[in-house]
């Protein structure tokens, strides 16, 4: 991924590194005036020009204020890339949070949002800068050499080069061992919170101690894996301080040879001219060191981006078939019954990274896809029961046409999911409720009593501000019911219910059921269950099986029944 083009930061970049150029060279410029004014105080014997503080002093500050502006320009980038890709992930996980969520631990998207954003940005933003600033100074400071004594820029044109090729040598294994810290990390942190979640569970086999062993020897792991990403770091700094010191002292000795007399290779060295080179010399390879230094970003941001980039991809839009556009949603809605809300010909669903995908004309297609039909069609109204194996692809359906996943079709209308495990907050019935939308309380209580929790509501000490970690967890069912007054409250038409009772006892089960049946009769039902669901709820019969979805005319009785039993 180029930062500069996808964030639009190539103008922000070229303003840093003129900015930060012209600093390093009003620095130069002072050093110039500076060695002139040592030549005057300790060969001629005479005070110093006035000219010559005053250029000093300008130079001085005007470096200071160049170097200020740097600091602005550079944390207001950070600023706008964070605002850009913290902004970019909300509507990724607004548009696809089961699909995403289920795909990794809380912990996992905790790391991915506080860690690998700030590593792209300060690769981005610190290490795209220094990288063009270590190639112009240098440049600069070489040619300044090269007039002043051609023996030492060739010197140092020799030698330069080792610095970027230890720190290409070094980096290709610092990032391999980031990729390999971040797996250990997130599956450290993925254990713990898991553990925590399972306490009442390990209290009950008394399995504390073999627990706590498997936490300390993942810990073990993360800190063996740690010390190895510091040793490389420190390794590369102390080459780097190396060859710089070494670089220094030998050109120090040349001059300081020259000035005696002791050396005549090349044209004479007067005080001025090995000062002005002495003090340039240390700039130059100061900027090589901080490359170096700011060169682990690279190898974090290469780790990061392996997370990033299926996030930033570009979504997949409805390709051709057979070299004809597939018609939209708003493009067709003129050609087809006002009642339908999907017609898919050819329907596919597609891996999370859109970047994969290509032209698809059928299931047949060597593509990689991960469910397909040929023909898909929901029209208001209509009751689906789609059944299948666990893991046939249920759930990755319901992602698709709820547009959570990329597909080449979906609903254009907004969906309600019910799903296995609905989640609840840890604030108040009212925010549970509510979520980020507004209600009164007159429609909270009136869809409590639709969904049959008026009399739990009437046990709770404060109504709908109990907050819910101060009173008993709702039971399986109950919590269903609070995920179907949620639904109500959105006047969704369409719902993706994704066994909403497979952990429910059967009498809970059956109860539900007929709950979620009475409040879905004017809506548009697809019912994924494992359990058994009277057939004369439904309009249509969807199965999956073999990564394609066979629709109420191609799936017969038996095989209804049998998807169903497994």
């Amino acid at each position: 991924m180029d930062s500069a083009q996808s964030l639009g930061l190539r103008r922000s970049l070229m303003s840093q590194v003129a900015v930060k150029c012209l600093s390093l060279f009003s620095l130069i410029i002072g050093f110039y005036y500076f060695s002139n004014i040592a030549q005057d105080w300790v060969v001629n014997k005479t005070p110093a020009t006035r000219g010559d503080i005053v250029g000093l002093s300008i130079c001085l500050a005007l470096c200071w204020l160049f170097q200020g502006a740097f600091n602005a320009l550079s944390s207001r980038g950070k600023v706008k890339v964070l605002d850009k890709l913290e902004a970019h992930l909300k509507q990724v996980f607004v548009a696809r949070q089961h699909a995403l969520i289920r795909q990794h631990s809380v912990y996992y998207w905790q790391t991915l949002w506080l860690q690998h954003i700030q590593a792209f940005t300060d690769w981005a933003l610190e290490y795209r800068v220094q990288q063009m600033i270590a190639v112009i100074v240098p440049l600069l400071a070489l040619a300044v050499i090269f007039y002043v004594n051609p023996v030492i820029g060739l010197g140092l044109l020799l030698t330069l080069p080792v610095v970027p090729l230890f720190m290409i040598i070094v980096g290709k294994g610092a990032a391999a061992l980031h990729r390999k810290h971040f797996v250990a990390l997130e599956r450290l942190g993925s254990l713990f919170t898991d553990r925590l979640a399972a306490l009442p569970m390990l209290a009950s086999f008394q399995a504390h101690q073999k627990q706590t062993d498997l936490l300390k020897q993942a810990s073990e792991n993360l800190n063996a894996r740690t010390m190895k990403v510091v040793s490389v770091a420190f390794l590369s700094n102390s080459v780097l301080d190396f060859f710089a010191t070494l670089a220094v002292a030998l050109v120090a000795v040349f001059i300081g040879f020259s000035l005696l007399g002791e050396l005549t290779i090349g044209p004479a060295i007067t005080l001025q001219q090995g000062l002005w080179v002495l003090l340039t010399v240390p700039l130059l390879l100061s900027e090589m060191k901080k490359l170096g230094q700011v060169y682990h970003q690279k190898a974090q941001a290469e780790a990061a981006q392996d997370e990033l980039y299926p996030l930033f991809s570009i979504p997949i839009q409805d390709k051709t078939h057979s070299g004809e556009k597939v018609e939209s949603y708003f493009e067709s809605m003129n050609k087809r019954p006002s009642e339908s809300l999907l017609v898919a010909s050819h329907f596919n669903v597609f891996e999370m990274d859109a970047s994969l995908y290509s032209s698809l004309s059928s299931c047949e297609s060597e593509t990689p896809v991960l469910l397909c039909a040929d023909s898909l069609n929901v029209s208001k109204g209509d009751k689906i029961l789609l059944s299948g194996a666990s893991g046939s692809g249920k759930t990755l359906l319901l992602e698709a046409l709820g547009g959570q996943r990329p597909a080449s079709h979906k609903f254009n209308e907004p969906v309600v999911w019910i799903t296995q495990h609905p989640v609840v907050t840890p604030g108040s019935v009212r925010e549970n409720l509510c979520l980020d939308d507004s209600y009164t309380d007159e429609a909270l209580n009136e869809v409590l009593q639709a969904v049959e929790l008026g009399p739990w509501l009437a046990l709770l000490p404060y109504g709908l501000d109990t907050v819910m970690t101060d009173y008993p967890l709702l039971s399986g069912g109950e919590a269903q019911r609070l995920s179907l007054a949620r639904a109500l409250l959105r006047e969704v038409n369409i719902w993706l219910l994704d066994e909403p009772t497979a952990h429910l006892p059967d009498s809970q089960h059956h109860r539900l059921a007929q709950l979620i049946n009475r409040l879905g009769e004017n809506k548009t039902l697809i019912w994924a269950s494992h359990k058994a669901l009277p057939a004369n709820w439904f309009t249509h019969f969807w199965a999956i099986k073999d990564g394609k979805v066979k629709v109420a005319s191609m799936v017969s009785q038996n095989e209804r029944q049998e998807a169903t039993n497994e």
